[in-house]
């Protein structure tokens, strides 16, 4: 097993350790022959035998060999950039026997050039000398230049491109040193907007996340840090916030509330975890190193059919939704839970939530909406024609008289709802009008289904005596008796002097299980702990059970919750 090293300091050697690995692995280079300089001019008085000199007794000196020797004076005086240039051009003109030791000799080259003059040679087109290598060395450079990120960008980019390359091992060696040094399991970041007009939130979600770290700090007797940023609600402040965090080499990150999609494509090309809380179930569908926590529509619904059709047996279900586009995203949802439990919808109406008479499509939806027959409908009468006025007043009477009678026949009968549960994807304010106006139509008996939204004290007071039978769901419910819930509710009430709700305890459990997972001695880089986190391991939150798929995705039974002598109480399961 490798050793783990903290910084890049402490494998600096091993990078030259490498290197040297890399170079004994090739043709050895050749032993050079030190070049004469000066040498003595034979004396004038001791002539030499008179000879005549033929074209074999002159000195071959090859064209690369000069420019071997050039480029030798070049890297003696440090001159890095022209020893490369002169060994390019040396190599362009190279046999194929000729090469191995010329590159050999580029790479001790290498070995020294800063990283910008390499980069420069990169750009240069159709360089002879060869790509891998001036990539190669790059990465390793820029470790040696304690540049730990931009050496694994460039390593990586050789592995991609290189899968076959001698040195293909090595590289692959030195990015995963790299990425253990990148690594920091007890340090998270935190994107929340913690000014402007969405503080209020970034607060709440805050004080969560201290507690979390605070009690984990007493249960595990060792420190967590928190790294937070202050994305403001702005997209571009977040962006720069990821990549702060990134140079922090934080484990992973919490956050944000808002601007998560511009957020998320920043961590991703970083592959940095982001834990987004958001609703958005598109969110973590975009990256790999992508999740999100938080409540969903889809959770909703789903926990809301598996009581409803498991638990409760209820065959038959209507909908009773607003025409604007939260009820018509539940309404759908809703549709196809009770499909996919086999159950049948037997009546959906829309209505306007603008007005606050909803008689119409409550009758609607229990059959006693009984419009006027068209021949019974008065025609227009001109004003001056008197006999059509008369007749027009007759028309009046038999029409007052018809639906009389209709009225008593409908009053005389008793009113069969044929669905056992109604559900009412709105808001509390409105709700409040549609509970009693259900109750005055003789709508009585079935279950009343309500999201989240309904989990508000107005429901208590305002529909008190029409609120009998409702079943809500939420992410949390401070009341819950589930023994995490209870001691964190308690544990937060004492610190902040306040109950706390959704979004600090979802707050809470994201940063519990991201230290949580970090703390496995199996997690040594951003990397093994995205796998972690899409391993499908089960997370006891006080929000309860959370697991996350493969896409990043967060599932979890949620609370469910009804009303009882003017109170919220937990339905158990």
């Amino acid at each position: 097993m490798k050793p783990e090293y903290p910084n890049l300091l402490h494998y600096k050697n091993l990078i030259i350790c490498i290197v040297i690995l890399c170079l004994s692995a090739c043709t050895q280079l050749p032993v050079k022959q030190p070049v004469e300089k000066d040498k003595a001019p034979i004396p004038e008085e001791v002539p030499e035998p008179a000879k005549e000199e033929t074209e074999d007794d002159q000195p071959k000196i090859s064209i690369i060999e000069i420019l071997s020797t050039e480029a030798e004076k070049f890297s003696l005086q440090g001159n890095y950039q022209d020893a490369l240039f002169v060994y390019n051009q040396a190599l362009s003109q190279a046999s194929e026997d000729e090469k191995p030791p010329l590159v050999l000799r580029i790479e001790s080259v290498l070995m020294k050039t800063p990283t910008k003059d390499i980069e420069g040679f990169i750009d240069i087109k159709n360089i002879h000398i060869p790509r891998p290598l001036l990539l190669y060395w790059l990465g390793l450079n820029y470790a040696l230049e304690n540049n730990a990120v931009k050496s694994k960008e460039i390593l990586e980019t050789f592995l991609f491109q290189y899968p076959d390359h001698p040195y293909y091992s090595d590289a692959a060696d030195l990015v995963d040193v790299i990425k253990k040094s990148l690594f920091k399991r007890n340090t998270i970041g935190c994107l929340l907007p913690l000014t402007g007009k969405y503080a209020v939130f970034g607060q709440r979600a805050l004080s969560g996340i201290q507690l979390a770290i605070q009690e984990l700090s007493k249960k595990y007797s060792r420190e967590f840090k928190l790294i937070i940023k202050d994305t403001q609600a702005n997209s571009n402040i977040a962006i720069e916030g990821i990549r702060q965090l990134h140079q922090k080499n934080v484990a992973g990150i919490i956050g944000p509330l808002l601007a998560v999609n511009q957020a998320g494509r920043e961590a991703e090309k970083l592959q940095i975890p982001l834990i987004a809380l958001t609703q958005k179930s598109d969110f973590p569908l975009q990256g790999d190193y992508l999740f999100a926590n938080f409540i969903t529509p889809e959770m909703q619904v789903q926990t809301l059919g598996a009581y409803l059709f498991l638990k409760l047996g209820i065959k038959k279900v209507a909908i009773l939704y607003p025409n604007e586009k939260y009820g018509k995203k539940y309404m759908g949802l809703f549709w196809d839970i009770v499909d996919e439990y086999d159950g049948e919808v037997v009546g959906v109406e829309p209505y306007d939530g603008k007005k606050t008479d909803f008689a119409e499509p409550i009758q609607k939806l229990t059959g006693q909406f009984f419009p006027l027959p068209d021949f019974l409908k008065p025609e227009a009468i001109e004003p001056e024609n008197n006999a059509a006025l008369y007749e027009d007043q007759n028309i009046d009477l038999l029409q007052i008289a018809i639906e009389s009678e209709i009225r008593k026949e409908n009053e005389e009968e008793k009113i069969q709802i044929d669905f056992e549960a109604l559900f009412i994807p709105d808001s509390p304010s409105r709700v409040n009008l549609i509970l009693p106006q259900l109750a005055f139509n003789d709508a009585r008996g079935m279950y009343l289904i309500g999201t989240n939204l309904w989990h508000h004290k107005s429901l208590l007071k305002e529909a008190k005596g029409y609120n009998k039978h409702a079943i809500i769901t939420d992410g949390f419910f401070d009341g819950s008796q589930n023994s995490a819930t209870v001691q964190f509710t308690k544990k937060f009430e004492s610190l902040f002097k306040t109950k706390p709700k959704f979004l600090e305890a979802i707050s809470y459990d994201t940063a519990s299980m991201l230290f949580l997972t970090a703390m496995d001695e199996t997690i040594d880089s951003r990397q093994t702990l995205k796998d972690a986190l899409q391993g499908k391991r089960i997370f006891e939150g006080v929000t309860g059970n959370t697991i996350f798929d493969k896409d990043g995705t967060a599932h979890r039974e949620l609370f469910l919750m009804t009303i009882k002598r003017g109170e919220f109480v937990e339905i158990s399961r």
